[in-house]
């Protein structure tokens, strides 16, 4: 989120409201979405994956001037799953550094659908994998995710922003923090230090802000290991992005061979993973899913009562680079609308709000 401020708020320190969440940012970045971003490609007309990109605004980054991760088109449509291994970088986008964004917008609003699997609403694609096949133990870069409504009408991502608060952000108003961030490379004042780091189009001194996650465990180290413990049934880390693999299309068991060929990405990548155990759901795609109804208004604490969302946000929350590795920056791949399901499966219990809340 780069200097999402409110913009009435002259003097004081910032303060993340669901209403002026971007803030004054607009008059001091430039974008880089592109004018073919701007519409969703004719194919993706009522497609179940988000189909047209609003805004991206990358933070520096060491792929930011890459055009192989700096398209954010490249979020468009169904993702392109590596499996459980390693991920695949062939449909990602990158974030940059913390509080880079992407802002993408459905042809049709994500319901809050009782009769989705678990009660889960949509899924974000990154290219996470598991560390040495061990799904305790994953090479992650975890992002917020952000959804709202619009209620105005006006096609625009311009009406509250709600938070995902997920398992570590119990009080997010009290992590709302800013990185400061120019171009002048030769001084190390601000970072970069990397010339390549800049992102296109951007020069003089600005600021990008985000809900940061806490140091431990999402800053401590490369590997992002379960806080649960080595041997966890439970998952420890809920409720954001680019922390979990997305599967080979097809591969109905996470175990990185394609089972059925023909498998249908509208149907596979539509299919959540249980959030709350290790692991992937037999016949899931993969990918960090989540409920509507987790929704909270960043600012007070309360629960959204959304009933569905039209645009959704994802920002990078960590500040950290290690070494030659770079800065650990989030991935998207995709996002998708969950599909109901009649089946069993359905009739197992809605992850509620309260649970996914305690860190």
């Amino acid at each position: 989120m780069t200097d999402n401020t409110d913009p009435g708020a002259t003097g004081r320190s910032p303060v993340p409201s669901p209403r002026h969440h971007r803030g004054a940012r607009a008059r001091r970045t430039t974008s880089l979405l592109l004018a073919s971003c701007a519409a969703a490609p004719a194919a993706l007309a009522q497609s179940p994956f988000a189909a047209t990109v609003i805004d991206y605004r990358p933070a520096p980054g060491q792929f930011v001037q890459d055009p192989a991760f700096n398209d954010p088109a490249r979020a468009l449509g169904p993702p392109v799953g590596g499996g459980t291994l390693d991920g695949n970088d062939t449909k990602a986008v990158t974030l940059g550094g913390f509080g880079g964004s992407i802002t993408l917008a459905f042809d049709r609003p994500v319901r809050d659908d009782p009769h989705n699997p678990l009660g889960l609403d949509c899924i974000v694609f990154g290219n996470a994998f598991w560390h040495n096949a061990d799904p305790n133990r994953r090479w992650a870069e975890p992002a917020t995710i952000e959804i709202s409504r619009d209620t105005n009408r006006n096609g625009l991502a311009d009406d509250p922003w709600y938070l995902i608060p997920g398992t570590h952000l119990p009080d997010p108003i009290t992590t709302w923090q800013p990185q400061t961030w120019d171009d002048n490379t030769n001084d190390n004042t601000f970072p970069p230090s990397v010339a390549s780091w800049l992102p296109p189009g951007q020069s003089g001194t600005w600021q990008t802000w985000s809900f940061r996650l806490p140091p431990n465990p999402f800053e401590s180290s490369l590997i992002l290991d379960n806080p649960n413990g080595p041997f966890a049934i439970d998952e420890g880390v809920i409720g954001y992005a680019d922390c979990s693999p997305t599967l080979l299309l097809g591969d109905l068991n996470a175990d990185n061979t394609i089972d059925d060929p023909d498998a249908d990405p509208a149907v596979f990548y539509t299919t959540p993973d249980n959030p709350f155990t290790v692991g992937i759901d037999p016949g899931s795609g993969g990918g960090d899913a989540f409920d509507i109804a987790w929704a909270i208004d960043p600012a007070t604490n309360l629960p959204a009562n959304l009933r569905a969302f039209d645009f959704i946000r994802i920002t990078n929350a960590t500040n950290a680079v290690f070494g030659p590795f770079g800065e650990r920056s989030a991935e998207l791949c995709a996002v998708a609308d969950v599909a109901p399901r009649v089946s069993d499966q359905t009739e197992r219990a809605r992850i509620e709000p309260r649970e996914i809340r305690r860190p």
